[in-house]
Formats: structure tokens, sequence, C-alpha cells
């Protein structure tokens, strides 16, 4: 880690091993775990009752309803209240937030102990089990694991193989992208339980640190979806048109077809809505187009981009080398500042989106260089980034009329319209015009 970055972990030097705590502290640190772990405990207890008492709700006004809707309207509901929900745990006090895995384990705790409840009574259950069918088909891996168990005592097996298979792919799966490369839509078509085909569309948005859908679901057409998709990012996105996908790596880097470990967080009621389905349907969308191997995308990785931009500032009068790890080390070398720029530049594990750069992603940029580094180190590193989108520009090929606009937020003195939250924070989820 360089030594100009604001944050830094502790030393990695070990003693030898010998306990810095003595003995007659043993007991006080591990009264102070005990009581962390009740805490925890406890904390764990109060968020799934919460969870469960939200869940309950839901599941009973789903009930309600249901007899009235088509399948497709009941998991357009479910995916709705599922979003109004989560929306309503964000904006709780941290210790009564709940997250979405544990929202979804809750209502499938609930379906079962309505299904239970049915049973006992003797009443028909034939609403719970369509209702179980409509949830566990929209579920993403691995939460649809945990229905797998739940969908197999309640239903028939026919019912289970086609909650296992969920909604199908119908035809060609196409996107689009803005004329800078960094925003993407991919629009698939699928199958409906009562009409005709309904098209998905996944609004990408490539420009933060994590490659993020900021908007996605259903529209009657691809046309529809299009056009949706061209008035959010704006006249970046004029003269875009859906093609078919041909390049499966970049799909794969644009759709997460699970619930992922970790999270940025931060998303809006509509974002919420579609979190489960989105997952769900960008898994089919990937495997329906797998065949697809073609390598169009221009590509760069981080390791070559580092190496390549380096020989640049040693060109440009860049001393060699890094400035060391003293406090009056002296100014950054060509080596150091490549580095730091070729990591802070996002994202950074996408070879096929990595070398695209936007208005947006390089105020993106600005806000990151000057939260996460050092002052003096930040500026340096914001002086060499018009060459760092010079060079981008180079590689990719983008014309000369958008590198300068591009240029024109390398300063950060012109602020990117709707990046930041109410709170003056960076938001990784808008959904910005580009």
């Amino acid at each position: 880690m360089s030594r100009k970055r604001k944050k830094k972990s502790g030393s990695g030097r070990r003693s030898p091993r010998q306990s810095t705590v003595s003995t007659s502290s043993r007991a006080p640190l591990a009264d102070a775990f005990g009581g962390l772990f009740d805490y925890r405990r406890k904390l764990a207890e109060h968020r799934t009752a919460l969870a469960r008492d939200a869940a309950r709700a839901m599941i009973d006004g789903l009930i309600t309803v249901a007899p009235g809707r088509s399948d497709d309207e009941l998991e357009d509901d479910f995916c709705a209240r599922y979003g109004a929900a989560m929306t309503q745990f964000e904006g709780n006090a941290l210790e009564d937030m709940v997250s979405p895995e544990d929202f979804t384990h809750a209502l499938l705790a609930v379906i079962d102990e309505r299904l239970h409840e049915a049973a006992e009574a003797g009443a028909d259950v034939a609403v719970l089990q369509r209702l179980l069918t409509v949830v566990a088909g929209v579920l993403p891996v691995p939460l649809s694991e945990s229905a797998r168990d739940l969908v197999a005592r309640h239903v028939s097996a026919g019912a289970a193989k086609q909650v296992a298979r969920g909604r199908t792919v119908t035809g060609p799966v196409l996107w689009a992208h803005d004329v800078y490369g960094s925003r993407r839509a991919v629009v698939a078509p699928f199958t409906s339980s009562d009409g005709p085909d309904r098209w998905y569309l996944w609004d990408v948005d490539t420009c933060g640190y994590e490659v993020v859908a900021v908007h996605s679901g259903f529209y009657p057409s691809a046309e529809s979806a299009l056009a949706a998709w061209r008035e959010s990012v704006g006249q970046a996105a004029a003269g875009a048109a859906l093609i078919p996908v041909d390049d499966v790596e970049t799909l794969g880097s644009l759709l997460s077809g699970e619930v992922e470990r970790l999270r940025i967080g931060g998303e809006n009621e509509e974002q919420y809505a579609e979190f489960l389905r989105s997952r769900r349907l960008s898994r089919t969308v990937r495997e329906a187009v797998r065949r697809a191997r073609g390598r169009t995308s221009v590509r760069l990785t981080a390791a070559k981009a580092e190496a390549q931009f380096a020989q640049r500032l040693r060109e440009l009068g860049y001393h060699d080398g890094t400035a060391g790890d003293r406090p009056d080390a002296g100014p950054a070398g060509a080596d150091e500042l490549a580095a730091e720029m070729a990591e802070s530049w996002s994202p950074h594990d996408q070879a096929a989106l990595y070398p695209f750069c936007s208005p947006h992603k390089v105020a993106a940029t600005v806000l990151h260089l000057r939260d996460f580094y050092n002052d003096d180190f930040a500026a340096a590193l914001v002086a060499v980034l018009p060459e760092w989108i010079r060079f981008l520009a180079e590689h990719t090929g983008m014309a000369a009329e958008l590198t300068e606009r591009c240029l024109a937020y390398a300063s950060g003195e012109l602020q990117f319209p709707g990046i930041l939250d109410d709170k003056g924070r960076p938001n990784p989820m808008a959904r910005v015009a580009e």
C-alpha cells in the first residue's frame, strides 16, 4: 500500500509469539468478548423479528390479492412490495436494518408457516402453493437454493421443475452502448405466463468502482426498453441501436447472476424492487448466450495499462521508480503514479470495460482520488489524469470531441450532475444522464 494513501492499515510486523495481555487482564477481556457475542446474538434476534413481522404483513397482503392476479401480475406485485419493504429497512437506524438475504429467508419462512396452518385447518392451499412458486421463481443464487426444499415439500414435481427452470429466453439477447462505451443496455425477451413475451432491460453503469445495474425491469417490447434507456442516458445514447450480443465475456462483466457476497448498497425503492428478479434473469441470459464466444470489445487490463502509462510518463519527463516511504521522499515517480492511477480507474478487474472513458467516469475518479489519497499525492494524480484520459482515448479510438468533454472534468472544478447523494457523498447507484 502506498505511503501516500490516507487510509493505512496498521503495521504488518508481529512481535515474537508472546502475549502482550497480562494474566490479570485476560478475565476482563474475556468478559468484553462475551458481552460482544451476546450483543450480536440479541441484535440478530431483533433483526430476525423485524424481518418476520414485515414478511407476515407482505405475504398476507399477497394472499389477499392473489386470486385476482395473473402469475405475472402477482410476481410484479411481489417485487414492488419487496422494494418498498427493503427501502423502509434501509431508512431505519443501524440496529433495525435487515439485509435482502435475511428478509427473503423470512418471506419463505412465513409462506411455509401459512401452508402448514392451512393444511392443519383443512383449508385450500392452492393460492399459497401458487404464491410459493411465484416467489421462488424470482430468487437468484444462492437464495434459490434455500427455497428448493420448501418447493419440493409443498408443490408437485412438475411445478417444482418449472420453478427451477424459471422464465426462458425466447429470442436473441440484444445490447447497446452510449458514445463513450461506459453505459450499456442489455435487453432480452422472456416467456410470459399469460400473454406475449416481455422484454427485460438492464441499464448498466460502469463508471463507478463496481459495475451496477442502475435500472432494470420489464417492458412490452425491445423498442420501448431502448427508448426508456435512451431517455435516461440522454444525448450520449441518442444514436444507440440494439444489436445481438456477440461477446459473452463482456456480457458476463455487465450482468451479475447472483446475490453478491459484498454489496455497495444504497439501492432506492425501484432498484430494490428488481433486486432479486434482475439477478435471477441475469443468470438466465448469461446461460442463454454462453455459446456466443466472440470477443469484439476493446480490451485493456489494469496491469497492461499501468506499464504503458508509466512509459508514457517517462517520455514526458517523469523520473523512474517510486518516491519511497519517507514523508520527505519528494515527488512520486512515473511508476508510482501509473500504478495508483491504474488501480484507481474502474472497473479494475473487467478488461472489456476498463479502458472506456466518459465525463461521468472522470468526475467519479477525481472524487475517489481526493478522498482516498493524501492531498499532495491526490493533486499529483489529478495533474496526470488528463494524460491518462488521452492514453485511454488513443487505446479505444475515442473521438476528439468526446475526449475534450472528458478532459473538462479532469481538474475536478466542474461537478458532474447527479453523482452525489443528498448528503454530498458519491452515490454509485445514481441513475444519471451521461
